[in-house]
């Protein structure tokens, strides 16, 4: 009787934990099908303000760019009044008439043009405007194209990004940033020593740099978080820059070294002098935002 008991109550367990298996099998499906859906539907999120964006700019370069009206428009029109106003004196009644109504009408184009004239100056606002326009709208452009690149190749990924950024705001953000900084304050300390190491360690900034944005994607696509991220990922990236102005540097000095002739050196001695200049002004950069 005892072991009809103990047979029964192995029996119950196994019951019990089928059961629990075979419910949690579907759970994971429906969470892995939920997590597949919310990734869709941010990325039509994201094509829907790509799109905004887009239109927003356009609107903007549009207010920017009326059409110019010129003096030589402004002579066409003078002309063509003046021919209307001589061929309806010179032609028959009906004719007559056409060109009077023409001569009206140029008398009104002309007078619109003389309202609508823009000087120089008044252009290079409007240009100015323009690329306003663009500076504007640019930040938030590339933020959504990235995060939709993210979405699209990594859905995953892209989906951690929007929990984190969801449960912590920018915590986590401000945590890498300043890992960042470290990162970067050590490397150009480092170089202030050595330049001639300027390439170690700038491939390793480079993939802190790539994997913070790929991490925070979704946060980034708030203006404050780019606001926040700005200063330290554009110190980072004057850094990878210097290193590789001075790659170019080595790599010309290498050239003048076996150069044939007196031109082909004076072309490697310039192109050496501009890639070390480049390099000073990102070092430079870098130090500024990095508050050296």
């Amino acid at each position: 009787m005892t072991r009809v008991r103990a047979g029964l109550r192995s029996l119950i367990a196994l019951g019990a934990l089928g059961l629990a298996l075979g419910q949690a099998a579907p759970a994971r499906a429906d969470a892995a099908a939920d997590a597949a859906a919310d990734v869709t539907a941010e990325i039509a999120r994201l094509r829907t303000r790509l799109a905004d964006n887009g239109a927003q700019e356009q609107h903007c370069m549009a207010g920017a760019t009326q059409p110019v009206w010129t003096a030589s428009l402004a002579a066409d029109l003078k002309a063509l009044q003046e021919r209307a106003r001589q061929a309806a004196a010179e032609g028959a009644s009906a004719d007559a008439q056409r060109w009077k109504e023409l001569a009206r009408k140029a008398e009104t184009l002309e007078a619109r043009a003389a309202v609508n004239a823009r000087t120089g100056a008044e252009l290079f606002q409007s240009q100015q405007i323009g690329l306003d326009c663009l500076d504007r709208y640019a930040g938030e452009r590339e933020a959504l194209r990235a995060s939709l690149e993210v979405a699209v190749t990594d859905p995953a990924g892209y989906g951690e990004s929007l929990r984190q950024a969801r449960e912590h705001g920018t915590v986590r953000l401000r945590q890498d940033l300043a890992r960042l900084r470290e990162q970067s304050r050590a490397l150009s300390a480092q170089w202030r020593q050595a330049p001639a190491e300027a390439g170690a360690g700038a491939t390793g900034l480079r993939a802190e740099i790539d994997g913070l944005r790929h991490r925070h994607t979704a946060a980034l696509e708030s203006e404050a978080a780019r606001a926040l991220a700005d200063p330290s990922l554009r110190a980072a990236e004057a850094l990878v820059a210097a290193a590789a102005a001075w790659e170019r540097e080595r790599a010309t000095a290498g050239r003048i070294a076996i150069a044939r002739d007196e031109a082909e050196r004076r072309l490697a001695s310039r192109e050496r002098d501009e890639a070390a200049r480049l390099a000073r002004d990102y070092w430079s950069t870098a130090e500024r935002l990095l508050g050296r």
